[in-house]
């Protein structure tokens, strides 16, 4: 990761490492992924998307809803979805809530996918927390 971190550097760039989600019958991936993004992020002054961490608040909650297509690995719409908001949220450092795109998903899907990814970067960035009461 190191070498990919200082080229994007040397290109006047900054890294974004995307922590990605436990495959969807390992359940316990997500801790080991989050320590291992978070740890390289920190190692090479990287900006990490904890989008792993959203997926597993998210099931967590809505278990019943499908984030993955049948390999288990891969998102499905929803999970797509809900990659996308974190990414948004991370990188805009703003709230996802309230985005008018819903890519066809039902109005009730995109407000939990929205509000989990703004929950989950809260809790990974507590800077948005404060930013987000005052």
């Amino acid at each position: 990761m190191k070498l990919h971190a200082d080229t994007v550097r040397k290109h006047d760039a900054q890294p974004v490492f995307f922590m990605s989600w436990a495959y969807s019958d390992l359940p316990a991936m997500t801790m080991q992924l989050a320590d291992a993004y978070t740890t390289a992020g920190n190692d090479n002054n990287a900006f990490v998307i904890p989008a792993g961490l959203a997926f597993a608040k998210a099931r967590g909650q809505r278990p019943e809803l499908n984030l993955y297509v049948a390999d288990k690995r891969h998102p499905s719409l929803a999970g797509t979805y809900l990659a996308a908001a974190t990414t948004y949220g991370a990188l805009f450092r703003k709230s996802p809530v309230g985005l008018t795109y819903t890519s066809g998903l039902s109005s009730e899907t995109v407000e939990f996918l929205q509000s989990t990814a703004w929950q989950t970067l809260q809790e990974y960035f507590p800077s948005l927390s404060t930013r987000a009461r005052n």
